[in-house]
């Protein structure tokens, strides 16, 4: 029962950060609501950045490929909300992806591309927000009462693993900092 209680935990405590970082993006947004071209592209770069090495790589990889399958085989059940997930998963990608490319590009136009950047990454927001109350409100919910201890141990040793590759990551990127910065 720990490691599920570790599974648990580990997608709550990954939700609040995906929402701190959405809540960061939205407060530097309609800081500036009224003067958009005011809106620095580097900084939007860096939260963006940030965002999706969160969200889309370390949440939602744990989401996508070890609790949407074990939900899947426990139960049809949750057909139509896994269903509806990736849908919001792939929607969600598919925007952050465009702002992500636009970017730099709206503010060299200015004006109403600046506009159109915002209201996609608005949108982005919202749905992330959206993905996440589903995963708990639904998903989690739902998997506590169909798991057997056995299914959260896969699950959870496959969130062990996952954090390990991640923070091997980490660690090696930061030795490749340091020789850079040292050169």
């Amino acid at each position: 029962m720990l490691i599920a209680t570790y599974a648990l935990l580990t997608l709550y405590v990954e939700q609040n950060k995906e929402r701190g970082i959405i809540s960061r993006i939205r407060h530097y947004l309609q800081a500036h609501a009224g003067r958009p071209h005011r809106l620095d592209p580097a900084r939007l770069q860096v939260q963006l950045d940030e965002l999706a090495g969160f969200a889309e790589a370390r949440h939602q990889h744990k989401v996508k490929e070890c609790l949407m399958p074990a939900v899947r085989h426990a139960t049809h059940e949750a057909d139509h909300l896994l269903a509806d997930l990736e849908s919001l998963n792939r929607v969600g990608s598919n925007m952050l992806r465009s702002v992500r490319r636009r970017l730099h590009l709206a503010f060299a136009k200015g004006g109403a591309q600046i506009r159109m950047l915002v209201c996609t990454l608005e949108r982005y927001c919202e749905n992330v927000l959206e993905r996440l109350a589903k995963e708990e409100q639904e998903l989690l919910p739902l998997a506590q009462r169909v798991f057997s201890s056995e299914q959260w141990f896969d699950v959870g040793t496959m969130f062990l693993s996952h954090d390990a590759r991640h923070a091997e990551q980490r660690r090696r990127l930061n030795q490749v900092r340091l020789l850079t910065v040292s050169a």
